[in-house]
């Protein structure tokens, strides 16, 4: 442990054990990173770079070149602050550009965030299928471009676990208990990230129709039953993790086995009755997609399951009989 003389430190007792840990914010003990622009590839990369360290943590990001950074390089790496909350260019020179986090890890909480990414995707799911009932196309384009802001939640949430995982007095401050619980919450994230992703999987189906007819009400009907019912799925799912359900979460889990019933009516019926190729493709897609919602939701009652569901306190290990 890196100890600095006259740190505060704090005790607490976790699984039955003392642990003795630094007060300090994440402002006192600034994670800075250095990239060499010469190092990567391609500006996608370094994008990449800069992204995953934002999530890992890091307050600073610098980048840096051995020439003079061009100026439309500058623009397009100016451009990653719409893709990660909180960071602005805070210092720029002819060779070098410096990212800033500066928001406070303990004004964002772990379940607000997960509770706010289940809303955002419950009414892109909404909006994902009701492009297709109403072969609504202005709408399905929206639908694609609001659903990048879902990637914007999910880096504030894995960076808030990140920094949980390794700083206790984060952790605290955003009540997250250990770091099994971190675990559960990087899961519940990731699973609620690839709903996002099948809901403008949707929009994007009926966007490749735009010159096509409409679908038939029959059609529309399966489709709406379908979307109705991994939709509370979802809902329940969400809702399980976070009231700490696990009945809730059991519920979630046998009505897999519908949405398949479902998705298979759909398919039977599009394969009988759409005669254009292209459309009947789609409208496939469109169903696994929504399956897909389903078993997505099914992972997010798992979450929630594991989340509840474990040993209150770790057995010592067996002495061995000689």
């Amino acid at each position: 442990m890196d100890l600095k003389s006259g740190e505060q430190m704090a005790v607490s007792e976790e699984n039955g054990s003392l642990s003795i840990y630094p007060i300090a914010s994440i402002s006192e003990r600034p994670l800075e990173v250095t990239l060499a622009l010469e190092e990567f590839p391609d500006l996608k990369a370094l994008e990449y770079n800069i992204a995953t360290y934002y999530i890992q943590g890091a307050t600073r990001i610098n980048v840096v070149s051995k020439q003079i950074i061009p100026a439309e390089q500058k623009r397009k790496l100016k451009l990653l602050r719409l893709t990660m909350p909180g960071v602005e260019a805070s210092e720029e020179g002819a060779n070098r550009i410096s990212f800033q986090v500066l928001i406070d890890p303990a004004a964002f909480q772990l379940e607000s965030l997960l509770r706010k990414t289940s809303d955002f995707s419950l009414h892109l799911q909404e909006d994902a299928v009701k492009s297709v009932v109403n072969w609504d196309i202005p709408l399905a384009k929206e639908v694609i471009e609001r659903s990048g802001e879902a990637q914007r939640h999910y880096r504030l949430t894995i960076r808030q676990v990140a920094l949980a995982s390794t700083n206790k007095t984060i952790a605290k401050e955003i009540e997250v208990a250990d770091c099994q619980e971190c675990v559960t919450f990087a899961l519940m994230a990731r699973d609620l990230s690839r709903l996002v992703y099948h809901c403008s999987q949707i929009a994007r189906h009926i966007l490749s129709q735009e010159q096509k007819r409409r679908i038939s009400h029959v059609i529309v009907n399966l489709v709406t039953e379908l979307s109705n019912l991994v939709y509370e799925m979802q809902r329940d799912a969400v809702q399980s993790f976070l009231d700490r359900d696990p009945r809730l979460a059991v519920q979630v889990l046998r009505r897999m086995s519908q949405v398949r019933e479902k998705e298979k009516e759909l398919l039977k019926e599009v394969m009988a009755k759409v005669e254009d190729v292209d459309t009947a493709v789609a409208l496939g897609l469109i169903g696994r997609d929504l399956r897909r919602i389903g078993g997505y939701s099914v992972a997010i009652a798992d979450d929630g399951m594991n989340r509840v569901l474990t040993p209150k306190h770790r057995l010592a290990p067996r002495k061995e009989v000689k």
